[in-house]
């Protein structure tokens, strides 16, 4: 078994030589963009057909923005770098919009991506090369989507790094449950006394609001996945005013 590479090299490696297609590519770059703060984000046709020269039209600072994504496998020539994105340019005008977002895996050295501006002329260009990439999905928030694009686990050092963030409330609900299921480390790293399986008891649905309360309080709680009931003696974690907790029985963590 190959050992994952660590300071950022094996998200980069992995960008770099996709090998999962064009679907997933888009997609992925239309997480990234929501991450980067991009809204109204309205795909194409991720699963084939024409596109009109876009991948996904979105906005971002009061400009509308089509996005084009490339993906090839391994890196490619300046040449041919290039050409894509003076084929994605030409969208621009047909879509009646002013910028472009250029999400690619590839290699962009600074003259390189000067020289792309310039190909664009007047029209605002955000680059969104390998370095760039790597880092985004490299941070706390985006654990997630690493792990269901480039199947990247979470080393101890950034379980660490994702709990803090979520104490910090810097990490939506949504995205803490939404790593935590994905992510199998994470999962047994939570599943521990916390949770005490009783048979006979009766599984029912408790209030989030009841879990605000002190030290050696005992409810019942029932996974939303696989309708196992189990008693929690005391919450798996906390978030904002909602708890969290993992089923001993398949795993599945959800509010409660």
């Amino acid at each position: 078994m190959n050992r994952r590479q660590t300071a950022g090299g094996e998200t980069w490696r992995r960008l770099r030589e996709w090998d999962r297609g064009q679907t997933p590519s888009e997609r992925l770059v239309a997480q990234i963009l929501r991450v980067e703060g991009y809204t109204a984000i309205d795909p194409s046709h991720p699963l084939g057909g024409k596109d009109g020269l876009k991948d996904l039209i979105c906005k971002k600072d009061d400009k509308k923005f089509i996005a084009a994504s490339y993906f090839p496998r391994g890196q490619q020539t300046k040449a041919k770098i290039e050409k894509k994105f003076k084929e994605d340019l030409e969208g621009v005008n047909k879509n009646n919009v002013d910028s472009i977002a250029f999400v690619t895996n590839q290699e962009l050295s600074l003259s390189w991506r000067k020289d792309l501006e310039e190909l664009a002329s007047l029209v605002n260009v955000d680059l969104f090369h390998l370095e760039r990439l790597a880092s985004i999905l490299d941070s706390p928030q985006c654990y997630g989507l690493r792990l269901e694009f480039l199947d990247i686990e979470m080393t101890k050092e950034e379980q660490i790094a994702f709990m803090a963030a979520v104490s910090q409330q810097n990490i939506s609900l949504e995205i803490f449950l939404s790593v935590i299921n994905k992510s199998e480390s994470l999962k047994n790293a939570l599943k521990e006394v916390h949770l005490q399986q009783d048979s006979h008891i009766e599984p029912q649905i408790i209030n989030a609001m009841n879990f605000i309360l002190e030290p050696g309080f005992r409810t019942i709680a029932k996974c939303s996945y696989c309708s196992y009931g189990y008693i929690v003696q005391k919450p798996s974690l906390s978030f904002l005013n909602h708890n969290a907790a993992v089923c001993p029985k398949c795993g599945n963590a959800q509010s409660c």
